[in-house]
């Protein structure tokens, strides 16, 4: 059904059948995603949040009381869709210094041919990174098998306060990856700029 979505999204034009079908499959996606996700929904509604895993991520609401419990959703085996929802509603302050030993672990699970999904986590960790994720974010930001989904992670790194930090952006300026040189050679003007200021 899924690859059927995916193939029916992707053809223009659609007869009018194709425009049916794919709107069938994709509320039927939809309601597979709510039921598999309801363990959450539930968890999260006992701790006062009548809300599920996509009206988290588009609040302006603070949820300091769900972190945990998105903490805990995150390491199980939900579907790409959800668990993408759960990395984008821990992009908030309330879940730095918290959150980030299990972004980056889920980030390290997660298809390295996928660099749209993992683009995301590190996108979460641009909000919630602290100076003690330091070094995993070195790690990840090394590893050049991790692609282009290393930008956010680079532009994490940056705005930490570690010594070490300014010797890797130097070696990510001359990256492979155009995406992750230029995101380096931004975060280092940056510090430059803001170590004369």
């Amino acid at each position: 059904m899924e690859k059927r979505f995916g193939e029916l999204i992707k053809k223009s034009p659609k007869t009018g059948i194709e425009s049916q079908e794919t709107v069938r499959i994709g509320r039927a996606l939809e309601d597979l995603l709510r039921q598999e996700a309801e363990p959450l929904t539930d968890e999260l509604c006992t701790a006062g949040i009548k809300a599920d895993i996509w009206a988290l991520v588009n609040t302006s609401a603070r949820y300091p009381e769900a972190i945990p419990i998105l903490i805990k959703h995150l390491r199980a085996p939900y579907h790409r869709k959800n668990k993408e929802g759960i990395v984008r509603a821990l992009a908030v302050k309330e879940a730095k210094g918290i959150a980030g030993k299990t972004i980056m672990e889920e980030y390290r699970k997660a298809p390295k041919e996928d660099h749209n999904f993992r683009w995301l986590f590190g996108n979460t960790m641009n909000v919630i990174a602290v100076d003690e994720d330091v070094d995993d974010l070195i790690e990840i930001v090394s590893d050049k098998t991790n692609g282009d989904s290393r930008q956010m992670f680079v532009n994490a790194l940056a705005k930490l306060k570690s010594p070490k930090v300014r010797e890797i952006l130097i070696q990510l300026s001359n990256d492979p990856s155009f995406i992750v040189a230029a995101e380096a050679r931004k975060a280092l003007r940056r510090i430059s700029s803001s170590t004369k200021a």
